[in-house]
């Protein structure tokens, strides 16, 4: 598991941890150790199909000069903006490059894009895989605390909520890492913005930033981030089912969703093997199958979420 280590002069939660279920597979484990090789060009050829949609997108935005054409593109935008927060996320786990410098570097890239910086997320999102549910150490846990209605909305404050606790939780070296790279990543963006408005395209910026991240920030993240951890409100809190692995989380097993969304869908798998590179969770996923494993899986985002507390009823895989 990926855990991070607190600073003399972070916040340390009073109680001990709660014990925690992970989903395992030990009789694989030589193939799954395989699978859970970075490989820095793997991770590039992999990431080349979203980076240059990405790109494609931004030219198509000063391309075309057309209200319904750039709306479009601007939600495609939206999706990229997402699909580069999860390769980003891949480097944060250090699974996109062997040497961290350069999970770093490309994590830092990445983030770029979307103006979170890469320590914020790096910090907190250790920090959910190690103590998921755990209503002191994870940061998810707001998401997650009140009833499953309230997880889109609460969503909604992702960017603001995670920095917050990055800023006032984690010590004076995350604090002063998190602002100078914010400070770089807001200064990117300003300028692009003084740039074009001297330029008379204004508009522009509309387009290529802020419909995009209203895309990504009030709809898409809300949608799959939302989902991923759904279970865990249906459970009471000191429940032990929300601190176990196949009860607390959804795969969604699909695989052309699961491509476009550089298989982040197979959550169960990267919570069990977070080491694993984004373009091998499918095959992670396959060997669970193989094995058997018992856990929540869907064939969509959402599937069965208007059932409130029946939604899990059937979706255990393997169960038969």
């Amino acid at each position: 598991m990926d855990v991070v280590q607190d600073a003399k002069d972070a916040s340390v939660a009073k109680k001990r941890p709660e014990p925690q279920k992970w989903l395992l597979c030990p009789q694989r484990d030589a193939d799954i150790k395989a699978l859970c090789r970075p490989n820095g060009v793997k991770h590039l050829l992999f990431a080349s199909p979203f980076i240059l949609t990405y790109a494609a997108a931004m030219y198509g935005q000063f391309a075309l000069d057309n209200v319904w054409a750039n709306v479009a593109l601007s939600v495609l935008l939206g999706h990229c903006l997402y699909t580069l927060f999860v390769l980003h996320h891949d480097c944060m786990h250090g699974t996109g490059f062997r040497n961290d410098f350069f999970n770093r570097l490309m994590g830092r890239l990445y983030a770029t894009t979307f103006t979170m910086t890469f320590t914020v997320n790096r910090e907190t999102h250790m920090r959910h895989h190690s103590h998921i549910a755990d209503p002191e150490r994870d940061p998810d846990e707001y998401y997650f605390a009140a009833e499953l209605k309230d997880i889109w909305l609460r969503l909604w404050r992702y960017y603001q909520w995670y920095t917050t606790i990055a800023l006032t939780r984690y010590g004076l070296r995350v604090r002063a890492t998190v602002v100078t790279e914010q400070v770089i990543n807001l200064a990117i963006w300003a300028a692009i913005h003084v740039v074009l408005i001297q330029m008379g395209l204004a508009m522009k910026l509309l387009y290529i930033f802020w419909l995009p991240l209203a895309v990504v920030v009030l709809i898409i993240n809300p949608i799959t981030r939302g989902y991923e951890h759904a279970p865990i409100t249906l459970y009471p809190r000191g429940d032990s089912r929300r601190r176990d692995m196949s009860k607390n989380s959804i795969t969604v097993a699909n695989p052309m969703l699961g491509w476009l969304c550089a298989n982040i869908t197979y959550h169960v798998e990267h919570h069990s093997y977070p080491r694993c590179p984004f373009y091998n969770l499918q095959k992670l996923y396959k060997i669970f199958q193989e094995e058997k494993l018992q856990y929540l899986t869907a064939p969509y985002p959402l599937y069965r979420v208007w059932k409130g507390q029946k939604m899990l009823e059937g979706m255990t895989c393997n169960a038969d």
